[in-house]
């Protein structure tokens, strides 16, 4: 505090602090203890703590078909060519597949179990999305010559992946 300011402020209303209560307080211990209460009231956000959480599959199975019904918001939050998910969900499950107009939606020729076609979504995540040196999604698949590598933006870390 200035010079000029102490003639207008005593030595005890410097060190005073009031409450939300209106009450003043001397110490700097009971200021301390009054914020501790107060941050003991705010709600804690429960957060992941991720800021990629892919799109769950909306599955439904129509007769002897499986239909991924949200597949293109799949392909857009992955940042993959729903072909290359189509192809890679062919050939782990075994089934023949369509693509309907405009790549929305997904059908798989055969009844497939909703939890094995999760599973399998999560294992292409985990081999063509997510790095595997830092575990960020910010990737793009490029070709060199005949082999694809798996190169992250965040970390510049490549890593040669299988191909389709």
């Amino acid at each position: 505090m200035r010079w000029w300011h102490q003639a207008y402020y005593t030595r005890a209303e410097v060190n005073t602090v009031t409450s939300a209560k209106g009450d003043k307080m001397s110490t700097r211990e009971e200021y301390i203890q009054m914020l501790k209460e107060a941050r003991s009231r705010i709600p804690v956000l429960v957060t992941s703590g991720e800021r990629f959480v892919p799109p769950r599959a909306v599955i439904a199975i129509e007769g002897r078909q499986t239909h991924i019904v949200n597949f293109k918001e799949i392909a857009t939050a992955l940042n993959r060519d729903p072909k290359m998910i189509a192809r890679f969900l062919s050939k782990e499950l075994g089934s023949p597949y369509f693509l309907t107009e405009g790549d929305r939606k997904l059908i798989l020729s055969r009844r497939i179990d909703p939890k094995q076609v999760e599973n399998r979504l999560d294992k292409f995540i985990k081999m063509y999305v997510i790095c595997s040196h830092c575990g960020r999604p910010d990737t793009t698949i490029v070709k060199v010559k005949k082999a694809w590598i798996l190169r992250c933006q965040a970390c510049g870390a490549e890593t040669p992946i299988p191909k389709l």
